[in-house]
């Protein structure tokens, strides 16, 4: 129902003042300001794009990021208007221009390069839930993408999708359907813990957990969002029931 909406109606504007839950103690992360500190960003450095969902924001997939930038990656996430920590209207603009996903990430994409003078190695997107949509239309065909609790991206040679047979706001089923037609390998969970794979897994891939302890929809997001989510949307619960509406 939510898939074609890219903003938040003014009547459910929200400010939460969400934050990540950075782990000081890696001594691999390292807090950067892109005005102060150019010469600590990692140069060349492969770069991956964080795309939040609907009512998400740019913390949604902060635990994430921790874990790529310990690895050595340049990771950003951008906030996009439909955000419970920054709702905005995309079409309403002092310049005119529609300030959508599209132009975020291309203005962000164009910044790397034109003002912060990086070079990146590589391009990568993670996406959860609507930012999946974002995920399809980022980047070319060398770009490596990830879908979480979403849908699979059909692009590229390179993809990986996770879902859980929980996940009561997007069906499953749906998305089995599409990882059958493109031909995706499937993941198996308990060999994924034992660490069995080799270094790389096949180009296209996905996992599923099973099982009553699976995650939901949200349960993919960092800890502070996650309850963040629960807390704006446990009164609309009741009403979502009533109309039938997956939740």
């Amino acid at each position: 129902m939510l898939a074609g909406w890219n903003l938040i109606p003014s009547f459910a504007y929200r400010d939460f003042s969400l934050r990540p839950s950075f782990d000081f103690g890696n001594g691999n992360i390292q807090v950067v300001s892109f005005s102060e500190d150019d010469d600590k960003l990692p140069n060349p450095a492969p770069v991956v794009i964080l795309a939040h969902g609907y009512l998400g924001s740019r913390f949604d997939l902060s635990h994430l990021g921790e874990m790529l930038a310990s690895e050595g990656f340049l990771v950003l996430a951008p906030e996009y208007p439909e955000s419970l920590a920054d709702s905005f209207d995309p079409f309403e603009s002092s310049s005119g221009i529609t300030i959508d996903r599209t132009a975020i990430t291309a203005e962000l994409l164009s910044a790397l390069t034109n003002k912060w003078n990086l070079q990146p190695a590589s391009f990568g997107v993670v996406g959860h839930s609507l930012g999946c949509g974002t995920v399809e239309r980022t980047g070319d065909e060398t770009w490596s993408r990830v879908c979480l609790a979403g849908y699979p991206s059909s692009r590229g040679s390179s993809s990986l999708f996770v879902g859980s047979n929980n996940d009561g706001a997007v069906p499953l089923a749906r998305a089995l359907q599409a990882l059958q037609a493109l031909n995706f390998s499937r993941l198996d969970q308990d060999y994924l813990k034992a660490k069995k794979y080799q270094s790389t897994f096949p180009k296209r891939s996905y996992l599923i957990f099973e099982g009553e302890n699976a995650p939901n929809h949200i349960s993919f997001l960092a800890e502070g969002p996650c309850d963040s989510m629960v807390q704006f949307l446990s009164p609309l619960l009741p009403l979502a029931r009533f109309l039938g509406i997956p939740v």
